[in-house]
């Protein structure tokens, strides 16, 4: 008997490894922001040679914003690229300075939330990268409206649906009592009627958005940064 108490410690110092080491796999999930170091000294180096107004509307996240001609887009607007494909909401946190801050925007315009899922993130985790970006934006940058796309689903990618429903819902309801945002539901209008991402909207890789879907995207985005960008101005 006098050995319980000792083999009882022993194994609640096993409960206690096993959570931190639980805890550790959790962090280790986040993809290393570093593959994108160099991709990130490029905007710094544009920073250099053009010089771009602050004051704008920066756009920002993984690759549909990437290829999203924005310039052709919004014309007329003071718009500004900063999306890099393949990156998480993590990685906007780890360059939020680089991305967005620096630019001290009027606007920001965010998509991002696939890629978390697809990294093997799960819905809570990728809830808490995201909210916290747009937490960090929003203390440093109180007075920036932000306008986020909820998560589309590419058909290459059409197993995930469930997740993206979820990320979505979870998005949706935690932004409803934060007026600096507004949330724009993008991807039901990417879908068909059997729920299923449309085809002829992607590229061969079935992953990227072509320019009929981008055609779509500024239909249902594009009203909203003019709105927004209204507001900003007023």
């Amino acid at each position: 008997m006098k050995r319980f108490p000792h083999l009882l410690s022993i194994f609640f110092a096993c409960i206690i490894a096993g959570q931190v080491f639980a805890d550790k796999e959790i962090s280790h999930k986040r993809p290393d922001p570093g593959r994108f170091a160099a991709e990130i000294a490029k905007f710094v180096k544009l920073d250099a040679e053009l010089a771009p107004a602050t004051g704008g509307i920066v756009f920002t996240g993984s690759s549909s914003v990437r290829f999203w001609k924005v310039n052709e887009a919004f014309p007329d607007l003071p718009v500004l690229n900063r999306g890099f494909g393949g990156s998480v909401a993590n990685d906007l946190i780890t360059y939020a300075n680089q991305i967005v801050l620096r630019y001290k925007p009027r606007l920001l315009v965010v998509y991002t939330g696939g890629n978390d899922l697809h990294a093997k993130l799960t819905t809570e985790e990728a809830l808490e990268d995201y909210t916290k970006f747009l937490s960090l934006v929003h203390e440093k940058l109180p007075d920036t409206r932000i306008v986020v796309s909820s998560v589309k689903v590419a058909p290459i990618r059409a197993t995930e649906i469930g997740d993206v429903q979820k990320l979505n819902v979870l998005l949706e309801s935690w932004m409803k009592d934060k007026p600096w945002i507004r949330w724009v539901e993008a991807t039901s209008y990417l879908m068909d009627r059997e729920g299923q991402p449309i085809e002829s909207l992607y590229r061969a890789d079935r992953l990227h958005l072509n320019d009929e879907g981008y055609v779509k995207w500024n239909a249902i985005i594009g009203p909203v940064v003019r709105e927004e960008w209204a507001k900003a101005n007023k």
